[in-house]
């Protein structure tokens, strides 16, 4: 059964339809969302596995560039269509019901300025992380969105120039780094993510840039989500 959620981000008074059988809104796309940087001369960012299209709502008080969100889950995809009808979003941004493998139907190649996508964060192997439900365990675990899957199609259709913003484990940003190289995608900032500041970072935030020089990388200050009890 769908929910609704009513909430104020950036001034704006925003309406989210959900169900529990799917992630909300969670720390993870409001850290993404406020990342993902827009230029001027963007028109068009595009999402991978938009899930119930959290990011693009956010992302749609500060911008009007036009956003399309792949999300091959019927259900997700028709909530989806809910939040951006109610939020009367419908000319800014659209969600497309398919698997971003068929991105060649909608798409030219070398034709999109930004490329979003919250990644699944662990192997499909690792079973203590399993969810039983479904659709959690997809969102959750590598199947067909792997790290190569979307340096590779980043490659294909972002125009040179272009940006791909992901979220993913700090302890694969080795392995990111080399995927990303490995596909012309040359990593220009990063900021980690820290739950407690006595703990490693958890998360890592990630623009990767195609055609970029492999120079310059800057290291944003971290974002801290539990204060430092020090510093009441």
């Amino acid at each position: 059964m769908s929910k609704k959620m009513e909430f104020l981000h950036n001034g704006k008074n925003l309406i989210f339809y959900y169900d529990d059988d799917y992630f909300k809104i969670t720390t993870d796309n409001l850290a993404l969302a406020n990342f993902v940087k827009i230029k001027s001369k963007d028109k068009l960012l595009v999402e991978f596995g938009s899930g119930l299209m959290a990011i693009p709502l956010l992302l749609s008080t500060r911008t009007n560039i036009k956003m399309v969100g792949f999300e091959k889950d019927d259900k997700a995809s028709k909530l989806s269509d809910m939040t951006i009808q109610d939020n009367n979003l419908e000319d800014r941004i659209k969600v497309i019901n398919d698997d971003i493998n068929n991105l060649n139907k909608y798409f030219p190649i070398n034709s999109i300025d930004i490329i979003v996508c919250n990644p699944p964060y662990f192997f499909i192997d690792n079973e203590s992380s399993v969810s039983k439900k479904d659709y959690l365990k997809m969102a959750r675990h590598e199947g067909n969105m792997t790290i190569e899957m979307i340096a590779r199609l980043s490659k294909i259709y972002l125009k040179d120039g272009g940006s791909l913003f992901l979220i993913q484990r700090a302890d694969r940003l080795f392995e990111i780094r080399d995927v990303l190289i490995k596909n012309n995608l040359a990593i220009k900032e990063i900021q980690f993510i820290y739950h407690d500041l006595e703990k490693c970072g958890k998360l890592v935030l990630v623009e990767a840039r195609k055609s970029g020089k492999e120079h310059g990388l800057k290291v944003l200050k971290p974002i801290i989500l539990k204060e430092d009890k020090n510093n009441e």
